[in-house]
């Protein structure tokens, strides 16, 4: 049987990324990812030991256009990355969440100790298991929340809405609670029968269990039940399309891969491997899946497209290894080196000496991009007053309506009737920060209080901001995952130090980064 049509995001991602049954052009002058307007391809390496992050921008990986200021420990695996503030939530090798701020520089911790079943979706927040089996919060700020949970509790899936979801299964019984902290009551619950193991799919809006040769699940936001997926074996792995329109399941059934139409809640086609399969990771733009086998190191690759088996690549499986980058090359770790091979045709096409010796992550994001001096100049205004400054009192003055010199009178309006009364508020004042002119272009730190979906909301909090030493809370609006969002800020200060206790005189949550925004 045919397998179903992709989706429309998933049709979309394959167009902007490149055919997985297409070839890359060798002619002269033919477009690569590497020339796109989108945002650059940062690939960022750590020494698996520890060491300084460095960054170099795909597919130059060997120029390096950023280096840390502090070290990092050892790394285990990267969780989250938020493109706005420009931080990387990670787990190094013995348990601890940090934070890596790719403005700063700087590496800090999250915690003070090792963390179970650690997740995060903004790099910033992380969520995880307390050692009583509850569920705990770390923020930036260092509020602390955790919450008891009334059974057990063995992944999160923390939600953009600053909920999470919580799984754990028990005597094959499922069991899912919806938290939203920091409040201290279950929002709602969910048992699922038969649900013996939660899997983690990457399937953002739904919660899968295995439970035999069954696969069941529930929405992550309503929590409502989804019909199980029967298939032929029992289920060990499961892994989701970036768009969730399909499921590639791994079962004891040794060589075969299932893939699951998620709208039809059924098993479209199997994918027959050469051998028994351990593990599967997807790439992150939907291309690629690749697949571990049981013995060996090496990794099957997969046509998402297609479902057509293109070969195996030699390499050690780990958790940063292998990688699919941008323009489809898979990198592989291959004794001591880095291999960067072509997705396709599965040949070589370069090779890092001492590549494997690193950690190696991806993100795409335009922060080391050269800034323009004028972005961060202050407005400034001729000496003469203007219209505003001369106006009556009592009037009214549009920028829209102000006219050249040189253009006609505009009549005045008719004299309102004497009966009728009207009053005009003059809007209220915007006070600029006191002395940003004393610090230096491109300087200075900024105080974030908030950052919420609604002006308004975002105006009471700016108004709530009280202290003496605060300057000039003000709500600047900024993109996020596509959303316009409204951030409550103060500042430039002259120091990190500065800024702080500004903050701290407020009694509020806050964060301090580098630069005006």
């Amino acid at each position: 049987m045919r397998p179903p049509v992709p989706s429309l995001l998933a049709a979309l991602a394959l167009v902007a990324c490149g055919r997985s049954d297409r070839r890359p052009s060798s002619e002269p002058g033919a477009p690569s990812a590497a020339t796109s307007r989108g945002p650059d391809p940062v690939l960022l390496r750590v020494p698996r030991t520890g060491g300084r992050v460095s960054a170099a921008i795909y597919p130059n990986v060997d120029s390096v256009v950023w280096r840390s200021s502090q070290a990092a420990p050892a790394l285990a695996r990267v969780l989250a990355f938020d493109v706005e503030s420009g931080q990387l939530a990670a787990v190094d090798a013995k348990g601890v969440p940090m934070r890596i701020d790719l403005r700063l520089g700087t590496v800090n911790p999250a915690g003070r100790a090792a963390v179970t079943a650690p997740a995060s979706v903004d790099g910033s927040t992380f969520f995880a298991l307390a050692a009583d089996g509850g569920v705990t919060r770390l923020t930036p700020s260092g509020a602390a929340w955790t919450m008891t949970l009334a059974g057990p509790a063995q992944e999160l899936f923390p939600q953009r809405d600053g909920s999470v979801v919580v799984a754990g299964a028990r005597g094959g019984t499922g069991r899912v609670w919806l938290l939203r902290p920091p409040g201290d009551k279950v929002v709602d619950s969910a048992t699922v029968a038969g649900g013996a193991r939660p899997l983690r799919t990457g399937a953002a809006d739904r919660v899968y269990f295995a439970a035999g040769e069954e696969l069941v699940g529930v929405g992550g936001r309503d929590l409502k039940p989804v019909p199980p997926v029967v298939l032929d074996a029992a289920v060990k792995a499961a892994v989701a399309t970036p768009s969730g329109d399909r499921l590639y399941v791994t079962t004891a059934k040794s060589g075969e891969v299932a893939v699951v139409d998620r709208f039809q809640n059924a098993v479209a086609r199997s994918i027959e491997l050469p051998g028994e399969v351990r593990d599967l990771r997807m790439d992150a733009l939907g291309r690629y899946l690749l697949a571990r086998p049981a013995r060996g190191d090496s990794a099957w690759v997969i046509a998402v497209g297609t479902d057509r088996v293109l070969g195996a690549l030699p390499g050690a499986w780990r958790e940063d290894l292998p990688l699919v980058l941008p323009d489809g090359a898979i990198a592989t770790a291959t004794g001591n080196d880095v291999t960067i091979a072509d997705g396709e045709t599965l040949r070589p096409r370069r090779t890092v000496a001492g590549g494997a010796s690193d950690f190696w992550h991806l993100v795409l994001w335009n922060g080391f991009r050269p800034r323009a001096e004028g972005l961060d100049r202050p407005v400034t205004f001729g000496g003469g007053a203007s219209r505003a400054d001369t106006a009556p009192a009592d009037s009214a003055v549009s920028d829209s309506a102000v006219a050249p010199p040189d253009s006609a009178a505009v009549p005045p309006a008719p004299p309102a009737p004497p009966e009728t009364t009207t009053t005009v508020r003059p809007p209220r004042p915007t006070v600029p920060p006191p002395d940003v002119a004393q610090v230096p272009l491109g300087r200075g730190y900024t105080v974030q209080f908030a950052a919420a979906a609604s002006e308004d909301e975002a105006r009471r909090v700016a108004d709530a901001v009280s202290a003496a030493e605060v300057r000039a809370p003000r709500v600047v609006p900024g993109q996020r995952d596509g959303q316009t969002m409204f951030r409550v800020v103060s500042g430039p200060y002259g120091s990190r130090a500065a800024a702080e206790r500004a903050a701290r005189a407020t009694g509020r949550q806050f964060w301090v980064y580098e630069g005006v925004p």
